[in-house]
């Protein structure tokens, strides 16, 4: 089971439902390190341009597309990152890395 901290809970659903101005400073961080993390080990497969959600079995979705899953949340996306899939290479992320880059795909998230 994925044990979350509240405060860091807290923060992402500020950030997550209120934006930057509602965010604090340590939320903001946490997603600009999640996207520098991004841009350097996951951008050639999933931050392409006008790249959506899989197409096929073999597809790679765009953040943006896992984001606006129906259903996916924060929590989701750092017990995926946990689950090691074997789709994906093992980065050996620390926990703090999983919920940062968990952070930076939920702030893409179109509004419902």
């Amino acid at each position: 089971m994925v044990r979350l901290n509240p405060l860091f809970l807290l923060s992402a659903a500020l950030a997550l439902a209120f934006g930057p101005v509602a965010a604090s400073a340590g939320a903001a961080d946490d997603v600009a390190k999640g996207r520098a993390l991004a841009e350097r080990l996951c951008a050639g497969c999933h931050m392409n341009p006008a790249q959506g959600e899989k197409q096929g079995r073999s597809g790679i979705p765009g953040f943006q597309a896992v984001a606006d899953r129906p259903g996916q949340s924060l929590e989701g996306t750092v017990a995926w990152l946990k689950s090691m899939p074997p789709m994906m290479p093992n980065h050996r992320l620390s926990q703090d890395e999983m919920f940062d880059l968990a952070l930076f795909i939920m702030s893409l998230r179109h509004a419902e």
